[in-house]
C-alpha cells in the first residue's frame, strides 16, 4: 500500500515540477525531499497539492483533484493529520491562503485544507468543480478520513453554495446526487433501529426467566450496569459499549446535519435544495427533532407553502405532509395553524393557481393517507377547547371547493375517501369487541372522566361555534346565545375576556358590539381595554395593538367612544415614563383621531392629493394641550402608518383578483398572522387513540358523514367505473353502524341513487349496499329499514335483481338485536299492508312469514313481541276480506303455529298462548266460512301438535266455547269435535270446565249428555292425579245440569254427582268437603226452590232418596250452613219442601248428635227455637181482617173476588205450610230433646221451654176464639172440613214438650245437688259452694212449684171444660150455626184434654216422688177425685157424637184408658195422704 502512495504522490510531484515557473526551484527542491515517504507524512505532501491548484493551468488543476481523489478514495488519508504546509518557507511569489485571502496562521488538519482547496475551485468551469465535488463525496464516503460534525458542515455549506452559485444544470444535478449522497451516509450510520431494537431486548431481557446475551444471542451470565443489558463475556460488554457509542455519535451527527439544513434555508438560491434534501430525511429517516428545529422549520415552511413558485410550495406541502406523519406528537401545535392557515387559505383564496390548490390538495390527500391522522385531528384539535377547528374546517372548506370547483372533485372524493378508509382502519384496531368488554378490567375512573371532558369540550366548541356564527350577524344576540349556552357568566368582565381571548370571532363584530350605546356595552368596552397592556409603546404602536384586535365601529359616535377610552388607558399606563410626551388623555384622545384621518388619507385610494409629512406636522400643533409634538416624534409615526396601514377595517383573504404585489402582501398580513397564532398557542398534550378515545370518532362521522356521502354519491354518478366509490359507501355505512349512529337517512341516499343507478343497468351499488344489510341491520331502525325494504319489493317487483340478493336481507333477520327485529318487522308489516290495500299483492307477508319462521328461534319474550306485530298485521290482512289473501294468511298463522308449537315451552310462560291469539281474533271478525276454515286449521294444528301445546289450550278453547255458542250446527259440530282431539290434562283443567259448562247448557240433547260424560272421565282423572281443587266447578256442572227441564239430563246429571260423592268422598278433605256442600249441593236446594214453586208437578223423588243417604255427615264443622240451608227451605212456602227440609234436619241431628259439642248444641237449639217462632201461624189472625180491608176498598163484585182470591190464597197457604211445619218441628224438637237433652245446660233448657210455651199460648189463644176460626173458615181456610180450623195438636204438643222440658230441668237440677253433696262429704264446702249449692235447691223448688202447679192447672182445667160442655148440653139449641159450633169444638177440646190428662200430665204425675207430690197433694187429690167423677159412664154417654158410628166404641176404650189412669193417681194420693 505504501509504494501504492508512494507512486501516486511522486507522479503526481513529477508532473508537476515540469509546469512550475523558474522562480520556484527552491519548492521543487522541496518537492523532491518527498520521494519516498509514505502517508503519514500527508500533511507534509498536501504543499504539493495546494501549489498545483494555485497554477492556473486546469490540467494541473483536474490532475491534482483527480490525484487527491484517488489517494481519498483508496483510504491513504488519515483524517487526524494536521496540515504542515506552514512549517515550509515560501518564495515571495508563492503563498498559501485560505479562502478569504488571508493568510493562515492556526494549524488545521488535512481533511479542512481538502475542503478549503475545494471552495478555491468554485470559481472554475464545470470539469473543475464536477472533480471537486467528487473530491467531497470521497471524504464523507470514506470512512478513515474519520469526518468530524464541522468538517461535515462545511462539506454541506460548500455543496450547497455550489448549487446556489452554479448556473450549469449538470453541477446542479451532481450537487443535488452528492448532497443526498452525504444525507444518506451520515443518516444511515445513525442505526436508529439498532439502538432501539437494544432497548427493547433490554427491556425483554429484565421480564424474561431465561437471559440471553445482548451481542451475541448466547447464554447470559452477567448484568451491564452501566447499559443495563445482560452478557455472557467482558468482550461482549465491551463490543456493545463501542456499538452505542458509535451510533449515538452518527445520531448526533445526524441531528446537527438535520439543524444545518435548516438554518441553511434562509437564503433564497439554496431554497430548493436544502428543501429536497429535508424531504428526503423526513421521507426516509425516523429520529428525534428538538422543537426549535422544528418550530424554525415550520416557520420557513409557512413562508414557502404560500409563494408563487411550484417547485418551492411543492417541496414545502410534501416535507409538511410527512412531519405531520412522523412528528405529529411534536407538532401538535403547528400541524393545526399549518393547516387552517396555509391549506385552507391557499384553498379558498381565489389569487392562488389551480396548481397550487391541486398540489395542496394532493398534500392533504398524503396526509390522509395515514389511517390515524383523520381521528387523531379530530381527537387534538375539534375536541380540545385550545385549539381551532380542524376536521370540520377541512371538510366544510372541500365541501365547499367540491361545489364549485368541477375540476378538484375527483382529488376531493380520494380525500374523503382515505379519511373513512383511515377511521375505518383505525376503528378495527382500536375498537374491542362486545365479548371483550367483558372480559376487560373496570375502566379506570381518571380515564372515563377524561373522556368525557374531551366530549364536553367538542360539544362546547360547537355550541361556540354556533354562537360565533350567530354573533357574526348579530353582535347582541350572540352574546345573548353564549350566556344561555353558559359559556360566559352575565357580567361585563366576563363577556370582555370572551371576546378578547376567542379569536374566531369575527373583527368587525367585535367592533359593533364594543361600539355599543347600551350600558352592558359601555362597561365591556371598558373592560375590554383594561385587560390590554400599553407600557412603552407609542401611541401609533399602541392603536395598532390594539385595532388589530377589532375593527373599528362605522358610526362617529361608536368611533369615539372606543377612541376615548383607548387614549384613557394609554395615558394610565404611561404618563409616568420619562419620555412620555402627553399631558394629558385629551391630547391622546385628538392625536389618536389625527392618526386615524393620517391612516385614511394615505391608503384610502379615492383620494388623489395624499397627506404630506408638513401638513401631518401642522395638524398636529398645539395637539397636546395647547404644545408641540416632537418633530422627529411626529415624523418616525408618518412614515411607520405611510409604509404600514392601520388595521382600521378587517382585510379579507379571498377577495378578487389581485396584482402580484398586492397578492404577496396579503400573504405576509397572513404570515404575520400565523406567526401571532403560533405566539398565542399553548402547549398541550398529544391525544392518542386507544380503545376508549376511538369512540369519539362517532361525533366526527354524526358531523359530516352527510357531506362524505354525498360528495361519494354525487362523483359515482358521474364517474363509469365507481367500484372504488361502492366501496368507500358501504365503508362509511358500515363504520356508522358500529359506533352506533343513525344512519337511515344515510341508507336512503344511497337506495335512491341505487335504484337510479339500476335503472340505468349499474346494480353494484343495490348489490353492495344488501351485502352489508346484515352487519348494519342493527342501526337501520325504522326508516332505514322502510327504505330498504320498499326498495327490495320494487325490485322484486319490476324484477331488477335475482332473489338471492334480496333474499340476504330477510335471512340476516334473525342476526338483528331485539330492537332492530322488532322495527324491522314493523316496517315489513306497515309494507305489506300497502301492497295488500293497494295492489292485493302478498310479496311482503310472504317475506313476513319467513322472517317470523328464521326468527322463531329466539328468546321466547322477544318472539312474543314480535309475534304480537306479525299476528296483528295478519288479522288486518284478513279484515281485508279477499279470500286468496284470507286463506294465504290464515293458513301461514296454521304453518307458523305448527312449527312454533313444536317448541318446548318453559314453565309459568305463556307465549303459545299469544302465538294462537290472533286465531281468535279473526274468528271474531269472520264470516261463518271464514270460522269453519279456522276451525279446520286449529284441528290440524291439534293433529300435529297437540303433546307440545301447553298455554296455547286456552286460546284453543276459547274458540271451541265460541264455536259451541254459535247457531250454526256444521260450527257448533267443528268445535265439538276438537274436544275429541284434547287429552285431559291439569294445566287445562279450568279451560275444561268452562268448556262442559257451556256444552251442556247446548239445546243439542246429544252434546249436553255427551257433557256429562266429559265430566266423568275428567272426575277419574282428577282422582288418579290426586286434584281436588278443581273437583268442585267440576261437580257444579253436574249441579246446574240438576235443573235443567229435560228429565233425562237432569235424572243422569243428578245420578252421577251423587255416585260420584258416594263413591269418591272418602277422598275429599274436611275443607274440601266445605267447597261442594256451598258451591255444589247449596245450589240444588236453591234450584229445588224454583223448580218446585215453578214446576211443582216435576218427580223430586231423586231429592228424597239424596237426602237420606250420607253425604252430609261428612260435612263436620258446616253445621251453621246447613242450618241455613235448612232454614231457607223450611221458610219457603211449598209444604213438601218444608217437610223435607225437617225430616232431613231430625236425620242430621239424631244420626250425629253424639259430635257435636256445646257450640254445636246452641246453634242447633237457636235455630229449633227460630223455627219455631217463625212457623207459629200467627197471619191466621189477619186471614179476617184482610177480607174486610179489600171489601171495603172494592166497590165491584168483580173486583172484589179477584181481590178476596188473590190476597187471601198467599195468606192460606203460608199458614198452612207453617201450620204443618209447626207440628213436625214441634215433634222433631221432642224426639232431639228425649235423645240429647243430658247434652244440654239449664239456659238452653229454659229458652226451649220458653219457646213451646209461646207455641202452646198461640194455640191455646187461637182455640178459645170460635168467631175468629169461624170467620177464617168462611174465608176458605179449611173449608173442605166438617170441623172449623184449629190448633189443638199444636197446643197438646207444645204443652207436652214444655212439662217435659220442665221434668228435664228438675232431673238436672237434681243431679247437681248430688253431685254438691258428693263433694261435701269429701271435703269442707267452701262459701261459693254452699252458695251455689243453696241456688240449686231455691232453683229446684221453683221449677218443682211451677211444674206441679202446670199439672194441677191441666185438671183443672178439664173439670172446667167439662163442666162448661155439661152446660152447653142442657141449654136450648136454637137455630144459630155458632152455637152448635161452639158446642161442637168445647167437645173437640173436651177430648183433646183427655188425650192431654191420658198421655202427658198423669203420667207425669205417678212419676213424682212423694217429697215432690206432698207438696200440692191435697189439691192434686181433690181435682182428681172431680176429674174421676166426670169420667162415669153416664158422662160418657153424654158427650157421645151422633155422628160417629164408633162412640160406643171409642169413649169404652177412652173410659177405660183415662179411669184406670186416674185410678192409679188417686191410689197413691191416698196411699201419701
Amino acid at each position: 500500500m505504501n509504494e501504492t502512495y508512494q507512486s501516486l504522490v511522486q507522479q503526481y510531484i513529477e508532473k508537476l515540477k515540469k509546469v512550475l515557473p523558474q522562480k520556484g526551484n527552491y519548492y521543487k527542491e522541496t518537492l523532491s525531499k518527498f520521494y519516498g515517504q509514505d502517508k503519514s507524512y500527508f500533511g507534509d505532501h498536501i504543499i504539493a497539492f495546494k501549489q498545483g491548484m494555485q497554477i492556473k493551468q486546469s490540467k494541473i488543476k483536474e490532475l491534482t483533484l483527480t490525484t487527491l481523489i484517488n489517494i481519498v478514495s483508496k483510504g491513504y488519508i488519515d483524517g487526524q493529520l494536521i496540515d504542515n504546509t506552514q512549517n515550509f518557507q515560501y518564495f515571495e511569489t508563492i503563498e498559501i491562503t485560505d479562502a478569504t485571502g488571508k493568510k493562515k496562521e492556526q494549524s488545521i488538519n488535512v481533511i479542512e485544507s481538502l475542503i478549503l482547496l475545494v471552495q478555491q475551485c468554485l470559481v472554475e468551469k464545470d470539469e473543475i468543480i464536477s472533480l471537486a465535488l467528487k473530491l467531497l463525496i470521497s471524504l464523507v464516503t470514506n470512512p478513515f478520513c474519520n469526518m468530524q460534525q464541522h468538517e461535515l458542515t462545511k462539506i454541506i455549506k460548500t455543496v450547497v453554495y455550489i448549487y446556489a452559485q452554479s448556473k450549469s444544470q449538470n453541477i446542479d444535478r451532481l450537487c443535488k446526487s452528492i448532497f443526498l449522497q452525504i444525507i444518506l451516509i451520515t443518516f444511515q450510520g445513525t442505526n436508529c433501529e439498532s439502538i432501539v431494537k437494544i432497548t427493547m431486548d433490554n427491556i425483554i431481557n429484565k421480564v424474561s426467566d431465561k437471559k440471553l446475551c445482548q451481542y451475541c444471542g448466547k447464554q447470559g451470565k452477567f448484568e451491564c450496569r452501566q447499559q443495563k443489558v445482560t452478557v455472557c463475556s467482558y468482550g461482549c460488554k465491551k463490543n456493545i459499549q463501542e456499538t452505542l457509542e458509535l451510533q449515538q455519535k452518527n445520531y448526533e451527527n445526524a441531528q446537527n446535519v438535520f439543524d444545518l439544513l435548516i438554518r441553511l434555508l434562509s437564503p433564497k438560491q439554496n431554497q430548493i435544495i436544502l428543501l429536497e434534501g429535508i424531504y428526503f430525511i423526513c421521507d426516509n429517516y425516523d429520529f428525534s427533532v428538538e422543537s426549535k428545529s422544528l418550530n424554525n422549520l415550520s416557520s420557513d415552511l409557512l413562508k414557502f407553502c404560500l409563494q408563487n413558485e411550484y417547485q418551492l410550495y411543492s417541496l414545502s406541502f410534501k416535507i409538511f405532509q410527512r412531519l405531520a406523519f412522523s412528528k405529529h406528537k411534536e407538532m401538535i401545535n403547528q400541524i393545526n395553524i399549518f393547516i387552517n392557515q396555509i391549506y385552507l387559505s391557499v384553498l379558498e383564496n381565489k389569487n392562488t393557481t389551480d396548481q397550487h390548490k391541486q398540489t395542496t390538495l394532493e398534500s392533504l390527500l398524503n396526509i390522509f393517507q395515514r389511517k390515524h391522522a383523520s381521528l387523531e385531528f379530530y381527537l387534538n384539535y375539534d375536541c380540545s377547547i385550545k385549539h381551532e377547528f380542524l376536521m370540520e374546517n377541512i371538510i366544510n372548506a372541500l365541501h365547499t371547493i367540491f361545489q364549485q370547483n368541477e375540476q378538484f372533485r375527483p382529488l376531493i372524493t380520494q380525500i374523503y375517501q382515505a379519511i373513512i378508509v383511515g377511521i375505518e382502519q383505525t376503528f378495527n384496531e382500536k375498537a374491542i369487541s362486545n365479548s371483550q368488554q367483558e372480559q376487560q378490567q373496570p375502566q379506570d375512573i381518571d380515564e372515563t372522566v377524561f373522556i368525557n371532558q374531551l366530549e364536553m369540550q367538542r360539544q362546547q366548541k360547537q355550541e361556540i361555534q354556533k354562537g360565533v356564527e350567530l354573533f357574526k350577524k348579530n353582535p347582541e344576540k350572540g352574546v345573548s346565545f353564549f350566556l344561555k349556552a353558559n359559556i360566559i357568566q352575565d357580567d361585563p368582565t366576563s363577556i370582555a375576556k370572551f371576546l378578547l381571548e376567542n379569536k374566531s370571532l369575527p373583527k368587525e363584530s367585535v367592533g359593533q358590539y364594543l361600539g355599543g350605546h347600551h350600558p352592558i356595552n359601555i362597561q365591556v368596552l371598558r373592560d375590554y381595554t383594561n385587560f390590554l397592556t400599553f407600557h412603552n409603546l407609542s401611541v401609533e404602536q399602541a392603536l395598532r395593538q390594539y385595532l388589530d384586535l377589532f375593527t373599528l365601529p362605522p358610526e362617529s359616535q361608536q368611533i369615539d367612544r372606543v377612541v376615548q377610552k383607548f387614549a384613557d388607558k394609554f395615558y394610565e399606563d404611561n404618563q409616568n415614563n420619562q419620555n412620555f410626551h402627553f399631558k394629558s388623555s385629551s391630547s391622546i384622545y385628538t392625536f389618536t383621531y389625527l392618526l386615524v384621518m393620517l391612516q385614511t388619507d394615505l391608503h384610502n385610494p379615492k383620494v388623489v392629493e395624499k397627506m404630506k409629512l408638513t401638513d401631518f406636522t401642522k395638524l398636529a400643533r398645539q395637539i397636546n394641550d395647547g404644545e408641540d409634538l416632537p418633530l422627529e416624534y411626529l415624523t418616525i409615526t408618518y412614515n411607520s402608518i405611510q409604509k404600514n396601514p392601520l388595521a382600521v377595517r378587517e382585510s379579507n383573504t379571498s377577495m378578487n383578483p389581485l396584482t402580484p404585489n398586492q397578492y404577496q402582501n396579503q400573504m405576509e398580513e397572513l404570515l404575520k398572522k400565523i406567526k401571532d397564532l403560533i405566539k398565542r398557542q399553548s402547549d398541550s398534550n398529544y391525544i392518542q387513540i386507544d380503545q376508549e378515545t376511538i369512540l369519539l370518532s362517532k361525533g366526527l362521522l354524526e358531523s359530516f358523514s352527510g357531506k362524505f356521502l354525498e360528495i361519494l354519491l354525487v362523483t359515482f354518478e358521474t364517474t363509469p367505473n365507481g367500484d372504488a366509490l361502492i366501496k368507500s359507501i358501504l365503508q362509511l355505512i358500515r363504520l356508522s353502524s358500529k359506533l352506533q349512529m343513525k344512519i337511515e337517512n344515510l341508507v336512503q341516499d344511497v337506495v335512491k341513487v341505487g335504484l337510479n343507478s339500476l335503472k340505468k343497468g349499474n346494480g353494484m351499488l343495490m348489490i353492495g349496499l344488501l351485502s352489508i344489510i346484515p352487519i348494519i341491520g342493527n342501526s337501520l331502525h325504522e326508516q332505514g329499514w322502510k327504505c330498504v325494504l320498499e326498495a327490495v319489493s320494487l325490485m322484486d317487483e319490476l324484477r331488477q335483481l335475482d332473489s338471492d340478493h334480496t333474499d340476504k336481507v330477510f335471512m340476516s333477520s334473525k342476526d338483528l338485536d331485539n330492537l332492530s327485529i322488532e322495527e324491522f318487522i314493523i316496517q315489513l308489516c306497515q309494507l305489506s299492508k300497502q301492497e295488500i290495500f293497494n295492489k292485493h299483492r302478498i310479496y311482503s307477508l310472504q317475506k313476513l312469514v319467513e322472517v317470523s319462521d328464521y326468527n322463531m328461534d329466539r328468546v321466547k319474550v322477544i318472539w312474543n313481541r314480535l309475534w304480537s306485530i306479525v299476528g296483528q298485521h295478519i288479522q288486518e290482512a284478513v279484515a281485508f276480506r279477499v279470500k286468496s289473501i284470507t286463506i294465504f294468511a290464515v293458513d301461514s298463522l296454521k304453518q307458523l303455529n305448527i312449527k312454533f308449537l313444536q317448541k318446548e315451552e318453559l314453565y309459568n310462560i305463556q307465549f303459545q298462548r299469544e302465538v294462537l291469539k290472533p286465531f281468535e281474533i279473526i274468528y271474531l271478525n269472520s264470516d261463518a266460512d271464514e270460522k269453519e276454515f279456522v276451525l279446520l286449521c286449529v284441528k290440524q294444528i291439534l293433529q300435529n301438535s297437540k303433546t307440545y301445546i301447553k298455554s296455547g289450550y286456552k286460546v284453543i278453547f276459547n274458540l271451541i266455547n265460541l264455536g259451541l255458542k254459535e247457531e250454526n250446527d256444521t260450527i257448533s259440530k267443528l268445535a265439538f269435535d276438537l274436544l275429541k282431539f284434547i287429552e285431559i290434562q291439569e294445566m287445562i283443567l279450568i279451560d275444561l270446565i268452562q268448556t262442559y259448562q257451556i256444552l251442556g247448557k247446548k239445546d243439542n240433547e246429544y252434546m249436553a249428555i255427551n257433557s256429562i260424560e266429559f265430566v266423568k272421565q275428567c272426575q277419574r282423572f282428577m282422582v288418579t292425579q290426586e286434584q281436588q281443587t278443581l273437583q268442585v266447578p267440576l261437580l257444579g256442572i253436574l249441579s246446574n245440569l240438576a235443573g235443567d227441564k229435560r228429565i233425562q239430563i237432569q235424572t243422569q246429571a243428578v245420578e252421577t254427582l251423587f255416585y260420584i260423592l258416594e263413591e269418591k268422598g272418602s277422598l275429599f278433605n274436611e275443607e274440601y268437603w266445605i267447597m261442594i256442600f256451598s258451591s255444589v249441593l247449596r245450589p240444588i236446594f236453591d234450584e229445588i226452590q224454583f223448580t218446585l214453586s215453578t214446576s211443582p208437578e216435576l218427580n223430586q223423588y231423586w231429592f228424597k232418596d239424596s237426602c237420606q243417604k250420607k253425604h252430609y255427615t261428612k260435612l263436620k264443622g258446616q253445621l251453621a250452613d246447613f242450618l241455613k240451608l235448612f232454614q231457607n227451605c223450611i221458610q219457603n212456602q211449598n209444604e213438601k219442601l218444608a217437610q223435607l227440609s225437617i225430616w232431613a234436619f231430625k236425620t242430621m241431628i239424631i244420626d250425629k248428635g253424639l259430635q257435636f259439642d256445646q257450640k254445636d248444641w246452641e246453634q242447633i237449639l237457636l235455630f229449633i227455637q227460630q223455627m219455631l217462632r217463625y212457623t207459629i201461624p200467627t197471619k191466621l189472625k189477619d186471614i179476617d181482617q184482610t177480607t174486610i180491608k179489600q171489601e171495603q176498598q172494592f166497590n165491584g163484585i168483580l173486583k172484589k173476588q179477584k181481590s178476596f182470591q188473590s190476597i187471601t190464597n198467599d195468606i192460606i197457604n203460608e199458614c198452612y205450610s207453617q201450620c204443618a211445619s209447626q207440628l213436625l218441628l214441634i215433634q222433631t224438637s221432642k224426639d232431639i230433646c228425649e235423645l240429647y237433652h243430658q247434652n244440654w245446660n239449664l239456659n238452653q233448657l229454659d229458652n226451649l221451654e220458653k219457646t213451646f210455651y209461646e207455641s202452646y199460648q198461640f194455640a191455646k189463644d187461637f182455640n178459645q176464639q170460635i168467631e175468629l176460626r169461624y170467620n177464617i173458615w168462611r174465608s176458605g181456610f179449611m173449608q173442605e172440613m166438617s170441623v172449623l180450623p184449629g190448633l189443638l195438636r199444636q197446643e197438646r204438643e207444645a204443652f207436652s214438650c214444655m212439662i217435659m222440658i220442665i221434668q228435664f230441668k228438675m232431673k238436672m237440677l237434681k243431679q247437681e245437688q248430688q253431685q254438691q253433696q258428693k263433694q261435701e262429704q269429701n271435703e269442707q264446702q267452701s262459701q261459693e259452694q254452699q252458695i251455689k249449692e243453696q241456688q240449686l235447691r231455691e232453683q229446684y223448688q221453683i221449677d218443682l212449684n211451677k211444674y206441679l202447679q202446670i199439672l194441677l192447672d191441666s185438671i183443672k182445667q178439664f173439670n172446667s171444660k167439662h163442666i162448661q160442655f155439661v152446660n152447653q148440653q142442657q141449654e136450648v139449641v136454637d137455630d144459630n150455626p155458632l152455637i152448635k159450633i161452639k158446642q161442637q169444638e168445647t167437645e173437640r177440646e173436651m177430648t183433646n184434654l183427655r188425650t192431654l190428662l191420658d198421655v202427658s200430665i198423669l203420667p207425669k204425675i205417678l212419676l213424682l216422688c212423694d217429697e215432690e207430690i206432698k207438696i200440692k197433694l191435697s189439691e192434686f187429690y181433690e181435682q182428681l177425685l172431680n176429674a174421676c167423677s166426670y169420667v162415669s159412664e153416664y158422662c160418657i154417654l153424654q158427650m157421645s157424637c151422633q155422628e160417629c158410628k164408633k162412640c160406643g166404641r171409642c169413649l169404652s176404650q177412652q173410659k177405660n184408658n183415662l179411669f184406670f189412669q186416674i185410678k192409679k193417681c188417686l191410689l197413691k194420693l191416698f196411699e201419701l195422704k
